[in-house]
């Protein structure tokens, strides 16, 4: 308990809203990602809500707490519509450092249906305390109103759990289903959980979920399935999987629910893509796709070099912020399939919304292309590219060495926090010293993607050709300054030759196949190969 009460003496408050509302009959809620915390009491009627996925049933007297980045839906009863208060706030939480205070998002031992509320009484007497206060609406009272806060989120941290700890009767059946859907169960045993006859335990179910309990245990078979079909499972492992143990069974349930078989599903079903990686939007319109969400890179650069096919299909796509976890914008554009990337962590959050493929990286021209193109079943598009692509680079490379000969070259980013030299382990290592035939300057370690370095080492990689790119930040252009007019940046023979070209956003531009294209064909032009 002290340590909840420590947690609380560093709160601050920095927004709290009250609201009532009165859902209507079979009223869906429907997806919504929180952004803020929220502490919902349920007053009257009855329904269902569903949390990251789990469902739990609704009743005057339930208490829920969410917690930002949760998705929750629901819907409200047919006969006896949900009725709740909703206290939406907002908070951080000092922190002690070393070098002083910090503020962070603090994090609450409480998520979800709350069950093992000592003082229940006490509880609603303070929610209608903070609703009296916050219709006040008086700048005097947010310290009261903050109190009181805290004091509940004290009651409901040092007396409950999470429903799951302690659930009981249907939703004891719901959590056991949804843990244990690929397993043969019986409608006679799951009544038997909920401590009722099988007849009475599907009546019920289906009143409260809108489905009967074999349809809902398909429906978590089915999703799951989806998942899997887009990772490049094979039909019958996704089978075993999910539960079936006859493939071609599987396959027919399957195509029942989707209309299609589970080999055709990816190619025949899944039109509306969402890119939500660097690159990815343009490997899908190389393949002849219109992606409905992508990867911006625009907040990440000086400035941008256009490519009207790119931009044409940019305008028309919901573009998504670098950082930033889109939840809303992806449930806007209703992708029947989403890709992202290895490099990043996996979301599962994101499964939630549409089935998502995780994509090997490659900096190998066509790999990621290939990749992509197997999974949609385009293969023929790939391969043109490809072609087309490698044609491109021995041209360049021909004439790269009639009109050069051996060039050396590098590619350096400025930061607000440092100077990055890039080796051949990346996309524009791959496009420079693999497509062109370029060389690292003799004394870059081969071994290393980058290297952060400081001013006084800039003459250690002294090479022909630099290519430079600035981050769009106010710390970034004082050290580019800091880097254009330092001695050690003058004495480089690419400054003096005059041989320093603009990156901006080629970084970028590098990870998709358009591009990569585009990419090339400038750095040609820039180390005047071509015109």
């Amino acid at each position: 308990m002290n340590d909840l009460a420590n947690l609380l003496k560093r709160l601050i408050f920095t927004s709290v809203h009250c609201y009532s509302f009165r859902g209507q009959a079979d009223d869906p809620l429907t997806p919504k990602i929180i952004h803020t915390y929220a502490i919902v009491y349920v007053t009257a009627g009855k329904g269902l809500m569903k949390m990251n996925g789990h469902a739990a049933q609704v009743k005057p007297g339930d208490l829920f707490f969410l917690q930002p980045e949760m998705m929750v839906e629901g819907y409200s009863d047919s006969t006896d519509p949900i009725q709740y208060s909703l206290i939406v706030f907002s908070c951080m939480q000092l922190s002690r450092q070393r070098e002083g205070w910090s503020v962070k998002r603090p994090i609450f031992p409480l998520k979800g249906k709350m069950e093992g509320v000592d003082d229940l009484a006490a509880v609603e007497g303070l929610i209608q305390q903070l609703f009296e206060l916050n219709r006040q609406a008086r700048v005097q009272e947010s310290h009261t109103i903050h109190y009181n806060l805290s004091k509940l989120l004290l009651l409901m941290m040092g007396t409950s759990k999470p429903a799951e700890q302690q659930t009981v009767g249907m939703e004891q059946v719901l959590a056991y289903m949804n843990e244990n859907y690929t397993k043969d169960l019986q409608v006679s045993q799951l009544a038997e959980m909920a401590g009722f006859s099988p007849n009475h335990f599907t009546k019920i179910f289906k009143h409260q979920m809108g489905t009967t309990p074999t349809e809902y245990l398909m429906k978590q078979r089915i999703t799951k399935a989806k998942q899997l079909l887009v990772s490049s499972m094979k039909a019958k492992r996704v089978a075993e999987q999910v539960g079936y143990k006859d493939e071609h069974y599987f396959s027919r349930v399957f195509k029942k629910a989707e209309g299609v078989a589970p080999t055709l599903y990816i190619k025949n079903k899944c039109h509306r893509i969402a890119a939500l990686y660097y690159g990815l939007d343009d490997h899908l319109i190389t393949l002849g796709y219109k992606p409905v969400a992508a990867l911006s890179y625009t907040d990440r650069v000086s400035s941008t070099y256009t490519i009207p096919r790119l931009n044409a299909y940019s305008q028309q796509s919901s573009m998504l912020q670098g950082g930033h976890t889109n939840y809303d914008k992806l449930l806007r554009t209703k992708p029947d399939l989403m890709l992202t990337s290895d490099r990043l962590e996996r979301d599962e959050l994101l499964n939630q919304i549409a089935p998502t493929a995780v994509l090997k990286h490659s900096n190998k021209y066509g790999q990621t292309l290939e990749q992509l193109a197997g999974l949609l079943g385009r293969e023929q598009q790939a391969a043109a590219w490809i072609s087309s692509y490698g044609e491109r680079t021995e041209k360049l490379k021909e004439r790269m060495k009639a009109c050069l000969g051996e060039q050396s070259v590098y590619f350096i980013r400025v930061s607000q926090n440092f100077y990055r030299v890039y080796g051949r382990k990346n996309q524009t290592g791959s496009l420079f010293y693999d497509d062109l035939g370029l060389t690292l300057p003799d004394r870059f370690p081969a071994h290393e993607w980058a290297l952060d370095i400081q001013l006084n080492e800039l003459p250690l990689f002294n090479s022909q050709h630099i290519f430079l790119m600035a981050d769009p930040t106010k710390g970034s252009k004082k050290r580019l300054q800091q880097l254009l007019q330092s001695e050690e940046w003058q004495s480089l023979d690419a400054v003096r030759r005059h041989h320093v070209y603009d990156a901006s956003d080629l970084f970028f531009k590098a990870l998709g196949p358009s591009g990569r294209m585009w990419a090339m064909n400038y750095a040609a032009l820039k180390l005047g190969i071509i015109e």
